[in-house]
């Protein structure tokens, strides 16, 4: 297994090689990383640095974990101001954090930072209408949404809102006051980060078309998961005749906002067990009815011995020319997969 293992990471490695060096103009392979990339991210994202008396400043924000309901890490977020030419942290900063998830506002907050990094750890609440804040500090009790809180590396916060509550796109803006000592602003900048959490959404359903609603047969049944890197999964379906699979989820395909995106990256679950989709050497799959690459879809056995993942990641370069063609069709606020495998004569 760990011989496998190796081989589809060297076998991954080189295909992102050439789905690169083919789809984009990178002149540096490790570009095509997140951690190295500007634009929105599974758990991270980082902004593009803009000019502040002469300095390059940029806010990064990870979001801790990157999955929902894998591993047993605290949930963390975390906002820092940087000079991008020295990486150093802008301290003593006032800043307000909006964070918006399905078109709700679920945090806003303003914040000081004696040395420029607002800590936080979350508590994540469904059912919360607005957001709670709370901190270890005697004189930072009882604390409203229009007070001045304050937080740093050392001295986090607690949060408990809809922050992390589920998988999916959250939108940060970080507004940069003018009130801040430690740099000198004119006026408020705004910036906004794009953070992905990925989730896991399993699909169950009747292997035979012939079977009974009432039947409870679990052998009857056929577990397919959608792993988004993205947003939440929705209309589902599997066609047991030709095995074609579809799902869509929202997306914005305005191109500022496309642009900022590095890859969009679905995986598709099958059990070894179901031979009709296992046992498939390639797969077929279109965009909003637009062909995606067969270079993009890569099929992975070896990481999982339960199951088969059908990779499928789409680059930047993919995505503007698709959205283009979109908005010019009247545009549309979904991603709209289908896949399916090559039908062998």
């Amino acid at each position: 297994m760990t011989i496998n293992y190796v081989i589809f990471t060297s076998t991954l490695f080189v295909w992102l090689f050439l789905l690169i060096s083919n789809n984009t103009n990178y002149n540096n392979l490790f570009d095509f990383f997140p951690a190295k990339a500007y634009g929105h991210g599974l758990s991270k994202d980082e902004s593009f640095p803009i000019d502040i008396s002469g300095r390059q400043i940029a806010i990064e924000g990870p979001i801790v974990p990157s999955f929902l309901n894998e591993g047993d890490q605290q949930p963390t977020l975390t906002i820092r101001v940087f000079d991008k030419k020295t990486n150093e942290t802008i301290s003593d900063i006032n800043l307000r954090i909006i964070v918006t998830f399905k078109n709700q506002t679920i945090l806003d907050q303003p914040f000081h930072s004696l040395d420029g990094i607002v800590s936080a750890n979350l508590i994540p609440a469904k059912d919360s209408i607005t957001h709670e804040i709370t901190s270890k500090e005697p004189q930072q009790q009882h604390l409203s949404q229009n007070d001045l809180v304050q937080v740093s590396l050392t001295n986090p916060v607690t949060i408990k809102s809809k922050l992390l509550s589920d998988g999916g796109l959250y939108d940060i803006t970080v507004i940069l006051e003018k009130t801040s000592k430690g740099i000198k602003i004119d006026s408020d900048k705004k910036i906004n980060l794009f953070i992905s959490i990925g989730k896991t959404f399993p699909f169950v359903i009747k292997k035979s078309a012939d079977s009974s609603n009432n039947n409870n047969d679990e052998k009857d049944n056929l577990t397919l998961q959608v792993k988004t890197f993205y947003d939440e999964i929705q209309d589902f379906s599997f066609n047991k005749e030709n095995l074609k699979i579809s799902f869509k989820m929202p997306f914005n395909w305005d191109l500022n906002y496309v642009n900022q995106i590095l890859t969009l990256h679905e995986e598709i679950i099958v059990p070894k067990s179901y031979t009709p989709l296992s046992n498939v050497s390639s797969f077929i799959g279109t965009l909003n009815g637009m062909k995606i690459p067969t270079s993009t879809i890569l099929i992975d056995d070896y990481s999982d011995k339960n199951n088969r993942i059908v990779h499928v990641v789409i680059t930047t370069f993919k995505l503007k020319e698709y959205a283009k063609q979109i908005i010019e069709e009247g545009g549309n606020s979904y991603a709209v997969f289908e896949l399916e495998p090559v039908k062998t004569v």
